[in-house]
């Protein structure tokens, strides 16, 4: 009697077990793989323009632009390794706690081996009281057998997750690494590139046409934004007013308009600095690049740090924007615009609405530039004016 009393509690033991067994390791994550793969079929083909670029001597600004693309790519490559280190270390730690449960109920099995003693699965088949009793303790016999086995294969799957997974980690953090070395020496090649290209005769007036006709184009596309802008506005408070109207004639009120919230300044646009290491207006050729006249300023600032929105506005333009790198153009009340130019990433999109010190982009040195620095303008009503009229403690770094 004692004995059956045995095997049923062991048996109730072996099922609540069998209920509380840890799921299966945790799997890869398939999309951070592939994007990744993705973004390094992407620098390779920028590699090989690059190759072509500089066997056919193309001009140094397509040179420029590829390196800058590249830089980009490859940032975003060292983003995506990030992701799949953050996601490999969660697996880890979530199949430690795992395996340490299996492990926990592996050495509970065996103990409960240990105590069923002289029981043994065919005693409790000879204890059969007629055949469809014996069915039912073959069954119970089968599934206590397959429940050890499972035990012990679910705790071998899991370290064999682990195993896979530390040495993934390895791998991506080694590739993390490669990756950053690489982003480094292509942001000094990029930059060393237009360095080198301002020695060459002729070269200062070539960047200087090319960077005249670039401003004369924004400033165009700005001025066809801003129209588009003023027609939107006035098409949207014609249909408020003629919201009104009608609320009115059915005997309301006509709402009230939602107060709108101005900034009474401009912001810096970085906290990383307060130094201008080249001012607004006439200037001699800062870096070597040539130039007559600064329409903004330049703000000295480390690679890869936020740029801030001066204002609160709309975002006109957000992409590459020839010798001004990654570009945002920002519109903002009463027809004033903010400019940051050289950007190394952009975060923003156009048409996208944007808040005072909201990040934009990060500080690069694409484009016409030969090291990372913000290109700082302000524009009222179509014309440029002196940031420092504005920004307060600023650190001169410029002669």
């Amino acid at each position: 009697m004692k004995k059956r009393l045995l095997s049923v509690l062991l048996a109730l033991g072996m099922l609540v077990s069998l209920v509380c067994l840890p799921g299966h390791p945790t799997a890869y994550g398939e999309s951070a793989k592939d994007k990744l793969a993705e973004t390094r079929a992407k620098i390779a083909e920028l590699n090989q323009q690059l190759e072509a670029a500089r066997a056919n001597k193309e001009n140094v600004m397509e040179q420029k632009y590829l390196l800058d693309q590249r830089c980009n790519a490859l940032m975003e490559e060292i983003d995506l390794i990030g992701v799949q280190i953050s996601e490999t270390t969660s697996r880890i730690e979530e199949n430690e706690v795992q395996e340490a449960a299996q492990y926990d109920l592996f050495c509970r099995q065996v103990r409960e081996e240990e105590e069923r003693g002289v029981i043994s699965y065919w005693s409790v088949l000879f204890k059969a009281t007629g055949f469809a009793d014996l069915l039912s303790r073959l069954d119970f016999v089968n599934e206590v057998m397959d429940y050890d086995k499972s035990v012990i294969e679910d705790l071998r799957a899991i370290r064999a997750q682990l195993a896979d997974d530390r040495a993934a980690l390895q791998q991506q953090e080694a590739e993390m690494n490669e990756a950053k070395t690489e982003l480094e020496a292509q942001i000094a090649e990029a930059d060393a590139l237009i360095a080198q290209y301002t020695k060459e005769e002729g070269a200062l007036q070539a960047l200087h046409d090319e960077k005249e006709a670039d401003a004369a184009r924004l400033e165009q596309e700005i001025r066809e934004a801003e129209e588009r802008a003023r027609k939107e506005e006035e098409e949207r408070k014609r249909k408020e007013e003629e919201e009104r109207q009608r609320q009115k004639e059915q005997g309301g009120s006509g709402g009230s308009e939602t107060p709108v919230v101005v900034e009474s300044g401009y912001a810096w646009p970085t906290n990383d600095t307060r130094l201008i290491t080249s001012p607004f207006g006439p200037r001699p050729a800062p870096g070597g690049i040539y130039s007559t006249y600064h329409g903004g300023v330049d703000i000295g600032a480390s690679y890869g740090t936020n740029v801030l929105a001066s204002k609160s506005g709309t975002v006109l333009i957000s992409r590459w924007y020839g010798g001004y790198g990654y570009c945002v153009v920002i519109q903002h009340d009463h027809g004033n615009i903010t400019l940051y130019g050289h950007m190394s990433r952009l975060l923003c999109s156009e048409g996208q609405k944007v808040s005072q010190g909201q990040v934009i982009g990060l500080v690069g040195s694409t484009g016409n530039s030969t090291g990372p620095h913000i290109h700082f303008e302000i524009r009222e009503n179509g014309v440029k004016v002196n940031p420092l009229n504005y920004l307060t403690g600023w650190v001169r770094g410029f002669h």
